[in-house]
């Protein structure tokens, strides 16, 4: 369970069994939760109302009233809070009532400890997205302020704002997030469910490409007691629990060919059968996709569908890479600097005007993330008020100090070049990454270093 800054989680545990309780208590409270345990579901609602806790679990068999109507009462009393039921034998229309009111999560007995360990960190993460979102941390979008999750002044930016907007108090039911890595995609997913004014509703995601193809399968669709051989009870999969809500799926241009068919029918009939089902389930469910790879260049390959590639891009969204907006660079860093003075109890003021050129100069490779985890390394081990050049990882000053072959990548990647030109970038941008150094860049490019010579001399670059 990864920190969560500066708040002080709680976790409220109501369980009558002490050999469930004692371990589960024992386990969070080691990794450095506020754990209040409870034994009925009177005292659960009295702390509720009294306190309050981020994420309450609750043994079904420990409730002294219909789990349902517990259930009801809990998000009366605070919406806010995460509910984890835990039951020995689930009734499905239970589950499925269950995940419709709001519950977090529905969970078997025998507890799985790492799993519910898992289960919760999630909740708390979006419990740490829904207090930045109703406290002061607004965020800047060209000059004026709103609780949007984006960041950005630049025009590209703003367009992608208030395409959110839209989306999020619209019916649109499929959309595809598109950009390179650590370009923000996930935000931008969480943005659309969280501005959409269904906050309570569940917000389910998933990266198709770390599980293998039945895993995957049975995560997203759940299956039936007895589809195979480790299956003793039934279990509701994400698209089932993300009903009425969002169902994210990141990295989806790594999805198996045979769960991309089943991903169109659900998204065309909005029904799906879990593994080893027999009868259709109908759901309600957002889905909105991911992906860094190229969607038509997979689908020519044969390794995309063509007509869910269609039905994924009704709404369309591009995220351009930073070294494609740069002047959103300072305001980014701005907005880390003031989240990380928060997290990590500093008071840095901001860059120095020498750190702001040297970071414009640098390509960012990993994007808004590089940039994030460069500001939070900046303040976490420097004890200035202002973030220097000094501050700033090796690979950004070297890349300042590199020579200019006369390239701008801030023309949008979208915009069509012919082959001569996409050659003589790639040449330009390999001597960029290697410092001039022609031998390294050749290896890049994977030719000789004698043809990128020539090639050199052939589109007239010259050192600046």
């Amino acid at each position: 369970m990864p920190k969560k800054g500066n708040w002080a989680f709680k976790i409220g545990l109501v369980m009558s069994q002490a050999d469930l309780l004692q371990p589960l208590a024992t386990r969070l409270s080691g990794l450095g939760a506020d754990v209040s345990t409870m034994s009925d579901a009177d005292t659960a609602k009295g702390l509720l109302t009294d306190v309050g806790v981020d994420v309450l679990v609750a043994d079904v068999d420990a409730v002294n009233t219909d789990c349902l109507d517990f259930l009801k009462s809990c998000k009366r009393t605070k919406p806010d809070t995460a509910v984890i039921l835990i039951g020995s034998d689930f009734d499905l229309e239970v589950a499925f009532e269950a995940a419709r009111l709001g519950a977090y999560q529905c969970m078997p007995k025998p507890i799985d400890y790492k799993r519910m360990v898992d289960v919760i960190d999630h909740a708390l993460d979006g419990a740490r997205l829904k207090r930045e979102a109703s406290t002061v941390r607004q965020i800047v979008v060209g000059n004026r302020r709103s609780d949007r999750f984006i960041v950005g002044k630049s025009e590209v930016m703003q367009k992608i704002a208030e395409v959110i907007e839209k989306v999020a108090g619209s019916k649109a039911s499929t959309v595809l997030i598109q950009g390179e890595s650590g370009t923000g995609k996930e935000l931008i997913a969480k943005a659309i469910h969280f501005r959409s004014g269904a906050v309570q509703t569940p917000f389910m995601e998933i990266t198709c490409s770390s599980l293998p193809e039945t895993l995957l399968e049975s995560e997203l669709f759940g299956y039936e007691r007895g589809a195979f051989t480790d299956a003793k009870t039934t279990k509701a999969g994400l698209v089932e629990l993300a009903e009425g809500g969002t169902l994210f799926l990141d990295e989806v241009g790594e999805m198996p060919l045979n769960l991309q068919a089943k991903l169109l029918r659900l998204i065309e009939t909005k029904r799906f059968r879990r593994i080893g089902g027999v009868k259709d389930i109908e759901v309600n469910t957002r889905i909105i996709a991911a992906t860094n790879r190229d969607l038509k260049a997979a689908m020519e390959q044969g390794r995309f569908r063509e007509d869910l590639y269609f039905r994924l891009m009704v709404i369309p969204i591009y995220v351009p890479a930073l070294r494609e907006r740069k002047d959103d660079i300072p305001i980014l860093a701005s907005y880390f600097i003031d989240y990380f003075n928060v997290e990590l109890n500093k008071s840095v003021r901001g860059l120095s005007r020498e750190a702001q050129e040297v970071m414009l100069k640098y390509h960012w490779p990993g994007n808004v993330r590089e940039l994030r985890n460069t500001i939070e390394r900046a303040i976490l081990l420097e004890s200035t008020d202002l973030i220097l050049p000094e501050h700033l990882p090796h690979e950004i000053l070297e890349a300042s100090r590199r020579p200019s072959y006369g390239f701008s990548s801030s023309i949008p990647a979208s915009m069509p070049i012919s082959l001569k030109e996409a050659e003589r970038r790639a040449i330009v941008t390999a001597l960029s990454w290697s410092g001039g150094n022609k031998s390294k860049a050749a290896r890049l490019l994977g030719i000789s270093r004698q043809t990128l010579r020539q090639k050199i001399r052939a589109f007239g670059l010259v050192e600046k």
